[in-house]
């Protein structure tokens, strides 16, 4: 299992301490938060942890968190631990933690995590096959408070439940886990509307060969939509393959001489390989070939020329984890319907009517 970790500054001994602090420094208490912010002790502690919702009214709460940044406080994570019995360290599990969109998602989680004095650590779960085996350990001896899930095949949920009510799940397998779900069907949809409207009829399929559901049904719903179409296919039209780049451009390069003259990608990284194995062919984007992504990560525009694709709101759902965790896992409460994301086909330039 690999992990990266983003940890706080902590202080032994202390509730809260400067950033650049020394041995001659003055250390400050919770009382001194609360004392600035003119509210009680218990009130201070139940922002600072993360335990308010519900508690303390929103304006008190970003008072508090307000007075905190202005005078320079950081939570003592290592005190509070030790005091409470809680771990003061979430997990993020992804697929693969080489992929710019899940970098995303960690960033916007590990923001608002700070926020509440906690920190995020990553895991791969593609490069051990007991990685929830390992989480559940983790759990139980308190060394992380729980976890988020991105992409949680059955038999690893099954596993995970051993837990209890101490995971957030994003896109998993068994949807009736799910906490935050997408529409991929919507997106699928929108891009098979835009390729036909410009008059493709012959459009590839380049999929990421990993055993995860979220790739399976996006496949799924391709071709769906491609039979309710009335669009012609041919088996040479659907390649998959990894993300490892010149993998990725040999099995791209087979998809470019098929004869379609539109590729749909699983990611931006595999539409990234169809660049390149277009300029190895000497095809133009998009007056010899139109290409699609999936994901709109940064690369996206940095492609030339910049690339069309569906948007998956990486910030928002790294949030929205991260609200659900302090709500249903932290703050025990009982989980709601899941929250399904729209999603949308930002067209660029890299699509156009064929030739």
């Amino acid at each position: 299992m690999r992990y990266g970790c983003y940890q706080l500054n902590n202080k032994e001994n202390t509730d809260f301490h400067f950033d650049n602090s020394t041995a001659d420094e003055q250390l400050v208490t919770s009382k001194q938060v609360a004392r600035e912010a003119n509210v009680s002790q218990s009130t201070v502690s139940l922002v600072l942890s993360g335990k308010s919702e519900g508690r303390v009214s929103l304006k008190t709460r970003q008072l508090v968190e307000e007075t905190a940044r202005r005078m320079g406080y950081r939570p003592n994570l290592s005190a509070r631990s030790l005091r409470t019995g809680i771990s003061m360290t979430i997990a993020l599990a992804v697929p693969n933690v080489k992929q710019p969109f899940f970098g995303e998602v960690l960033y916007a989680a590990e923001t608002l995590a700070a926020s509440k004095g906690y920190s995020v650590i990553l895991v791969d779960t593609s490069s051990e096959p007991l990685w929830a085996e390992r989480i559940v350990q983790m759990i139980e001896s308190m060394t992380i408070a729980g976890c988020i899930v991105y992409a949680c095949d059955k038999a690893s949920g099954i596993t995970l439940s051993r837990t209890g009510n101490k995971i957030i799940y994003i896109e998993a397998e068994d949807t009736s886990l799910c906490h935050i779900d997408l529409n991929a069907n919507s997106g699928i949809e929108q891009v098979l509307q835009h390729l036909t409207s410009l008059g493709h009829t012959k459009i590839g399929y380049f999929a990421a060969q990993y055993n995860k559901s979220l790739f399976r049904y996006r496949f799924k719903a391709f071709t769906d939509k491609v039979a309710r179409h009335d669009l012609p296919t041919d088996k040479r039209w659907y390649v998959g393959s990894t993300f490892e780049l010149d993998v990725a451009t040999e099995k791209a390069m087979s998809l470019v001489k098929s004869g379609v003259t539109a590729i749909f990608c699983d990611d931006d990284l595999l539409a990234g390989a169809v660049y390149r194995a277009c300029r190895q062919a000497g095809l133009r984007i998009p007056e010899d070939m139109s290409v699609v992504g999936f994901n709109d990560i940064e690369m996206a525009r940095m492609l030339y020329p910049e690339l069309t694709t569906v948007s998956i709101p990486a910030a928002d759902i790294g949030t929205m984890a991260l609200g659900m965790f302090f709500t249903n896992v932290l703050g025990n409460s009982s989980r709601t319907k899941p929250e399904i994301l729209e999603l949308e086909l930002i067209v660029r330039h890299s699509t156009s009517s064929p030739a």
